[in-house]
């Protein structure tokens, strides 16, 4: 097993709520440090022109591949991101940790995803960042009809079984290419994101939508009121009808999420800062790894 890692790199900021240590460059540097330390191959995929010192940066510590077209934005960075692995010839036994680029990374968080990838044969996906019961990081809330496998300790690092998480985790590539007709599937209903949470329900043979959320739509994103609402739901209940219906027919065979608890990484929205890390020095680490680097260029 080849642990490979890939991260997707945006030139661009946005307007999301952002901690005052938040900064790209640093979350790069944070990210080619874990992978230094893990051994691990890593490769950023450019979406558009990047800034001098960010590429220069990211051709230290990966290989960089550019997006031809881009900015080709959210979605199909996604899944110009999930194809690389048939681009490039990796075999299905190998592990690739997708990454976005606005996420902080522990030193040695590679190193513990690759050892949970030996150590917890029944899961297809692994987190480094994830809402679990001991650390939420939302609202805690747990999905309808869910139930966990099993807690694993490998190494003196707790793993859960969750629900779900961003699109930045890590996956067996035989579990990937046997569920990207779920994750396509999941990409249909709207045209700026995709359903990432009910995804990973769904890849997990885990029902995404209570009997209300069928007709409804989840809290996090139903249309509340009015015509706008109505015309939404009669549009989606099929959609959702079909993928609960996909999840049953994963049962037999799930790919389970387990996720690092506490969190190895954190996603750096105020809201959703991953607990019981001090992830400012995370961030100072990180700083002083990027310039480090730039001075030695």
């Amino acid at each position: 097993m080849t642990l490979r890692l890939v991260y997707r790199l945006y030139g661009g900021q946005n307007r999301k709520n952002r901690p005052d240590y938040f900064d790209k460059g640093t979350c790069l540097a944070s990210f080619l440090v874990a992978a230094r330390t893990a051994d691990a191959e890593a490769v950023v995929l450019a979406d558009g022109p990047l800034p001098a010192p960010w590429r220069e940066l990211a051709e230290r510590g990966a290989r960089v591949i550019d997006i031809p077209g881009g900015p080709v934005g959210l979605r199909g960075s996604y899944w110009s991101a999930l194809r690389l692995p048939d681009r490039l010839g990796w075999p299905d036994d190998d592990v690739v940790y997708f990454c976005e680029d606005d996420y902080l990374h522990r030193p040695e968080a590679f190193v513990a995803l690759r050892s949970a990838t030996e150590s917890i044969p029944a899961a297809g996906y692994f987190a480094l960042y994830a809402s679990t019961p001991d650390n939420p990081t939302a609202d805690g809330s747990t999905p309808w009809g869910w139930r966990p496998a099993p807690d694993a300790m490998v190494d003196g690092q707790r793993w859960v079984n969750v629900p779900s998480t961003t699109s930045t985790h890590g996956v067996r590539l035989g579990a990937l290419r046997a569920d990207l007709g779920i994750i396509r599937q999941g990409m249909i209903p709207y045209p700026e994101r995709f359903l990432d949470h009910e995804i990973l329900m769904v890849c997990q043979g885990a029902l995404p939508y209570s009997p209300a959320e069928i007709v409804l739509g989840r809290a996090a994103t139903r249309f509340r009121t009015g015509y706008r609402a109505v015309a939404a739901n009669c549009v989606l209940t099929p959609f959702r009808l079909a993928f609960e219906l996909r999840a049953l027919t994963r049962r037999r065979q799930p790919h389970l999420l387990y996720a690092s608890d506490p969190n190895l990484a954190c996603h750096l929205e105020t809201p959703m800062l991953a607990p019981q890390v001090d992830w400012p020095a995370v961030a100072r680490d990180g700083e002083a790894a990027m310039q480090a680097a730039l001075a030695d260029a």
